[in-house]
């Protein structure tokens, strides 16, 4: 299934201006000894390139200075006679009507995937169900999907055939239901996904029964997450909600607004894989006794998932916040959202 939503998040324009400018030739050999004229023999272009990839410093002061000129007035128009300004104002018209059917073909590419998700369904539905062993495949279902096996890895019918009698004596004796650890191979395939799986999620991931996608009503959908009966959280079901702006974006994309996940219900502090418990024993220094103190740390974690980034506080709130707002951060949290997304079609 593509992507139900563009996603995007507004990125600022403007560079960090740098705090450090190329050294200083006071002192240097050169200015003591002025070359009297300028070698012939040297490649200016070689020069300047060698210059930039030699002298991060420099790099980053013209990168700096070119990023105070993203969107200023180049002065053109004005130049111009005013029949050929008007011509350019009639472009603006004509981008404005192009942008009206962008508006129109978003909103209706959004309706036709709702559509086509609840045709998908019976098919997730019934892949769920041989997934956690609920019902067994049919025999066609089986032939057609060694077929296609085959197809792609170019197996020898003999050899698949040898394969097949071996197996027998094995499935009567195969007592595991549905297809373990199902989910956690799927999110384990995402290269960027697998990334945020630490050897502690691993175990939890284990009880995964589905991942689902709903839409909203309003611009936005919720993936969903249902675990088995596990003795890490009490939750069956954790689900994370994206909200998008009803009016979509200049390019025509829908604008992400902010998310929401469900809060785990641990345990305990021991069962709880988004933080690492620090024990230590602490004296009393007048009743000598001594007892256990307890500090939880955050660690990363897949589950860190559900605590979705906070949008930045609006102008004068928030000032003192000791997160405050990383929206490089906040758009690498995104960009493994989409990607988990992507887990429901194995």
């Amino acid at each position: 299934m593509s992507e139900p939503i563009r996603k995007k998040v507004n990125q600022l324009a403007s560079a960090p201006t740098p705090q450090n400018t190329p050294a200083s030739v006071t002192n240097s050999f050169l200015k003591s000894n002025p070359l009297k004229e300028m070698p012939s023999t040297i490649d200016e272009e070689a020069e300047i390139k060698r210059n930039l990839s030699s002298n991060p410093a420099f790099l980053s002061m013209i990168q700096g200075k070119l990023g105070t000129l993203v969107g200023r007035d180049s002065g053109y128009v004005d130049t111009l006679s005013p029949k050929v300004k008007n011509r350019i104002y009639s472009l603006k018209a004509v981008q404005k009507e192009q942008m009206k059917l962008e508006d129109a073909f978003h909103k209706e590419l959004l309706e036709l995937e709702k559509k086509y998700l609840k045709k998908y369904q019976p098919l997730y539905q019934h892949r769920s169900e041989i997934i956690n062993g609920s019902v067994e495949p049919t025999e066609e279902e089986v032939e057609t999907g060694k077929q296609i096996e085959k197809e792609l890895e170019g197996d020898d019918e003999d050899e698949a055939d040898e394969e097949q009698e071996g197996n027998k004596e094995d499935d009567e004796k195969d007592e595991v239901k549905g297809i373990p650890d199902f989910w956690l191979t799927a999110l384990e395939n995402l290269t960027y996904v697998s990334r945020t799986i630490t050897e502690r999620d691993s175990e939890v991931l284990g009880y995964l029964k589905d991942i689902r996608l709903e839409y909203l009503s309003q611009p936005g959908f919720k993936l969903i997450f249902e675990f088995r009966e596990n003795p890490f959280f009490k939750n069956t079901i954790l689900s994370k909600t994206y909200y998008y702006q009803e009016e979509l974006g200049y390019s025509g994309d829908f604008i992400y607004d902010h998310a929401e996940g469900d809060e785990i219900k641990w345990v305990s502090n021991k069962e709880n894989v988004t933080i690492s418990i620090e024990r230590r024993r602490q004296r009393n220094k007048q009743t000598q006794q001594t007892r256990t103190i307890e500090k939880a740390t955050p660690v990363d974690s897949f589950f860190n998932f559900f605590d979705p980034p906070k949008a930045p506080a609006e102008e004068g709130e928030g000032e003192d916040d000791e997160d405050e707002f990383d929206e490089e951060e906040l758009e690498a949290r995104l960009a493994l959202d989409y990607q988990l997304d992507a887990a429901k079609k194995p």
